[in-house]
């Protein structure tokens, strides 16, 4: 059950608020429902009410009061406003004159803090109130002395509305109901008067008004009608009872009220008494029988038909039993049927019964003392008896045998059909046989036997009829116990045995049948799930015998024996104590298989295939073609890849140590001319690829004789190259290839021809170059390396340079025209760079200044438009050419010889043939 921390709780409205103006007993009934937060009744539950009386819906509190309670299985509870422990002033104080009254209401469950439930106007009840212990009214006209009056009850409105006290006078008019109520608490001559009747004062009774033909009522009153309306009608619109029937006799069999039905064959269902309550909440009631001994509050009797009939059209409860103490519902029968309950309707799809107890005791207890069953259930279709168990501990159906019979006992004849099924549709037990206080071993939870009185058949089957049905065990065996070693046969899970030393059966045999060899998919499976322990052990446990511990056969493609190991287990770990192979591979003479093979199908699997290992001296793996004739490899190493990644090789040799090799090819026969090592690659990627992580070379050759260290050549069929040398690294600033030469021969060598005889280029031991042919650069023109004045972001290919006034070797912008400083144009691909610095030397503050050749210039047309051939002098506008003037030029003043025109206005770029004159 859980235990709440904030309560709250939804009430009902105002069932009854019924005043009681009778001297000591005023006060408003008050009915409610509490319920949690869920909408779930609070059932038999105790409970502090707080009913507060407010001027206003938000005024101040004129009085408040308290009830403890007890709720009843419907969560329901029954209160007087006005008879609970005040704790703010006094009911009979409250102002009801002034009709603006709210009543607040707050609950607390189980001693815990109240909670505010809700407001509520008080609506007709302060006026019967007021009327109750109203103030007197005035003095009437002085007549003949009358019956004593009640205590002056203000009427309503209107000519001689006014009841006074014991002088009596005029008094017509007509008053509520609360009004008759205090009458009939009075002493009267006359009857009393019919609700919201005329009263009339005659000077010495009290009388009503004329009410019909029947003239005064006179009591005892009998009358015989014939009238198809209701002979005696009484409405009341107060909060009083309509008719009410007492009886004050002790003889037996009387009745307070009594309705007769007197033909014997009256109109279906016609009723003696019928009441109706026309309400539509969830309190009202339509007849009310109670009893405050031991009898019956409602009882009904029939020869043949219903005694009680409760019909429920909608939602509804047709009768409903309650008892706090005793029992709810008692049916009993001498020779037919105590209690018959029943669904007439086929789509119905509800319980014909349903049994509840919020307590520990037994829904529903049967005892019989014959030889009848307890409980006879039968069925089409559905269960004959369900049982349904919601906790651990309990049961849906239980037998308990106490004798020497059988607790539960199933019985069958159908060749289909189980005599006892047990069904599992969560995570439970279909069947659960267990044994729980037999210490002598001897106890059997589950006990199934074949071959009675000969029968024939399986004493046990499991079967999984479900092909999709992969997440259980059709039969799990499992023990808590030790086993009993060293006799293996007690203590286990499971012990099978064939005990008959001439039989050729199995002590166990399992069978899968299936296309798939899935794991888990065997005939056998075995697990180990504890640190140690086999997942199988066969033992051959006979010294003398010859037979194998294990013998595994595939008839088919299979694997006679196929290992896996999860971790760091082996697949398979052989071992000998003699001198025997500890794995012996052989393929007989009419075989043409493989002694072995080792693959590892894992694409996503880094470790080896195969790992030799050995501690001694002996050579880890041995491997030959004992064939002087054989053309086969020794060792074969093959890789299947379309990647080039380190270690994806068909032979990967690793020397871990600080000397050894990682791959030695020897070719050990002086007589020999075959190669210690051929690398053959058929596709586009390499004969061989080396590679040095640290400071060693890729690749380190050596000639001890006369030949190359290195010989790199193309057949004369080939259309590569001999050699290619390449940094991909746009980081490395290392020159690709550098030759050092220890003597003072040429550093590097060029020949021509078919046959290459004849020298056509070389570089000395000086970085002098000689060539035969002459040679040719990518650029059209010469550039001189030089510093410039200021920044050098500041210039741009195309600008005009001038020789610095301020600075040693240095150029600037040009800026002004005709310049006789001009030296150059910044070059923006020259061909040619010269320089007077070390090749080493870094150039990148300098720009290349082109001072022949064809150079891309920025021109304008400051001199004019400048047309192919012009001479171009300096501009006013610095790093800018423009056309020359013949007649201004002077020595050291031009530029070059446009090769493009320039007409348009502003700055752009033409091809200019730089020679400065």
């Amino acid at each position: 059950m859980k235990h709440f921390t904030v309560f709250a709780f939804l009430i009902g409205l105002l069932a009854s608020p019924c005043v009681k103006a009778q001297t000591g007993l005023t006060g408003i009934n008050y009915q409610g429902v509490a319920r949690n937060t869920n909408g779930t009744v609070l059932s038999n539950q105790a409970v502090n009410v707080k009913i507060s009386v407010l001027g206003g819906a938000g005024g101040p509190v004129q009085y408040m009061e308290e009830h403890a309670l007890n709720t009843n299985q419907l969560g329901l509870f029954t209160l007087q406003i006005g008879k609970g422990t005040p704790g703010t002033g006094t009911f009979a104080a409250i102002p009801w004159q002034n009709a603006n009254q709210y009543a607040k209401v707050e609950m607390a469950l189980g001693g815990g803090a109240y909670v505010a439930l809700g407001t509520t106007q008080l609506m007709s009840v302060p006026f019967a109130l007021y009327a109750a212990a109203g103030t007197p009214g005035p003095q009437g006209v002085t007549g003949p002395a009358g019956p004593t009056g009640p205590q002056g009850i203000q009427g309503p409105a209107g000519a001689n509305g006014v009841l006074t006290g014991p002088a009596g006078g005029d008094l017509s008019g007509t008053y509520p109901n609360p009004v008759v109520a205090q009458l009939q608490s009075r002493p009267v001559t006359a009857a009393v008067p019919a609700l919201n009747d005329v009263l009339r004062f005659n000077g010495a009774a009290w009388a009503p008004a004329p009410m019909g033909a029947g003239g005064a009522f006179v009591l005892p009153f009998a009358a015989t009608e014939n009238n198809a309306a209701s002979l005696f009608a009484l409405t009341n619109n107060g909060d009083g009872t309509s008719l009410e029937g007492i009886s004050n006799s002790t003889t037996s069999n009387i009745a307070a009220v009594r309705g007769i039905v007197s033909p014997t064959n009256p109109g279906g269902f016609s009723s003696a008494v019928r009441g109706t309550n026309n309400g539509t909440g969830g309190l009202g009631i339509g007849v009310w029988g109670s009893h405050a001994g031991s009898g019956w509050g409602v009882y009904g009797v029939t020869p043949n038909g219903l005694g009680v009939y409760g019909n429920s059209s909608a939602g509804g409860t047709g009768v409903y039993a309650n008892s706090n103490t005793g029992i709810g519902l008692t049916a009993t029968s001498n020779n037919g049927i105590a209690a018959s309950i029943s669904i007439s309707n086929n789509a119905n799809l509800n319980d014909a019964l349903n049994v509840s107890t919020l307590g520990n005791g037994t829904a529903i207890a049967v005892t019989g003392s014959g030889t009848g069953a307890g409980v006879k259930s039968s069925t089409g279709s559905g269960f004959a008896v369900h049982g349904i168990s919601s906790a651990q501990i309990s049961a849906g159906i239980i037998g308990d045998n106490t004798g020497a019979g059988e607790a539960v006992v199933g019985r069958t004849t159908s060749d289909i059909a189980g005599a006892v099924v047990g069904r599992n549709d969560g995570g439970g037990y279909g069947v659960h046989g267990f044994v729980a206080t037999n210490t002598t071993g001897t106890g059997i939870g589950v006990y199934g036997r074949v071959g009675i009185s000969g029968s024939t058949g399986r004493a046990g089957r499991f079967e999984n009829v479900s092909t999709t049905n992969t997440l259980g065990n059709t039969l799990e065996v499992g023990t808590n116990g030790n086993g009993n070693i060293p006799d293996n046969t007690q203590g286990n899970a499971a012990s099978f045995l064939v005990n008959n030393t001439n039989s050729v059966a199995a002590g166990l045999r399992s069978e899968v049948k299936t296309i798939f060899a899935n794991f888990g998919a065997a005939g056998v499976f075995g697990v180990s799930s504890g640190t140690g322990g086999f997942a199988g052990l066969f033992h051959a446990s006979n010294p003398a015998g010859n037979g194998p511990a294990l013998v595994a056969l595939a008839d088919g493609n299979g694997n006679a024996i196929t290992a896996n190991a999860e971790k760091l287990g082996n697949g398979i770990e052989t071992n000998i104590n003699g001198s025997g192979n500890a794995l012996y591979a052989w393929v007989p003479t009419f075989a043409t298989g493989r002694a072995g093979r080792f693959n590892i199908f894992n694409d996503a699997n880094t470790s080896d295939v195969i790992t030799v290992t050995t501690v001694g001296n002996g050579i880890a793996g041995n491997f030959k073609v004992d064939r002087v004739t054989g053309t086969s490899a020794a060792v074969k190493g093959e890789v299947n890849s379309q990647f080039s990644n380190f270690g994806t090789a068909g032979i990967y040799g690793i020397s871990s140590g600080t000397g050894g090799f990682a791959g030695l090819f020897h070719s050990s026969n002086p007589a020999g001319n075959g190669p210690a090592l051929i690398a053959i690659a058929d596709g586009n990627g390499n004969g061989i690829t080396a590679n040095a992580t640290n400071t060693g070379d890729g690749v380190e050759t050596t000639a001890d004789g006369t030949g190359n260290a290195l010989y790199a050549w193309t057949p004369n069929f080939s259309n590569g190259k001999a050699a290619r040398l390449v940094n991909f690294n746009t980081a490395n600033v290392n020159p690709v290839l550098t030759v050092e030469q220890h003597s003072g021969g040429s550093i590097a060598l060029f020949k021509s021809g078919n046959p290459a005889t004849a020298n056509v280029a070389r570089i000395d031991a000086t970085g002098k170059g000689f060539f035969n042919g002459g040679t040719q650069n990518s650029g059209a023109d010469i550039a001189e390396s030089f510093e410039v004045t200021g920044n050098k972001v500041a210039y741009e290919p195309g600008d005009i340079l001038v020789i610095s006034t301020s600075k040693d070797r240095t150029v600037e912008k040009s800026a002004g025209p005709y310049s006789t400083l001009v030296a150059g144009v910044y070059a923006t691909k020259p061909g040619v760079l010269l320089t007077e610095e070390d090749i080493d030397t870094d150039l990148s503050t300098q720009v290349p200044m082109g001072v022949v050749g064809v150079i891309p210039t920025k021109v304008c047309a400051e001199g004019g438009a400048i047309l192919r051939g012009d001479l171009l002098v300096t501009s006013s506008i610095p790093g800018v050419a423009m056309k020359a003037d013949p007649d201004k030029v002077k020595i050291g003043q031009v530029l070059g010889k446009a090769l493009e025109a320039h007409e348009a206005k502003g700055i752009s770029k033409i091809k200019v043939l730089v020679s400065i004159k």
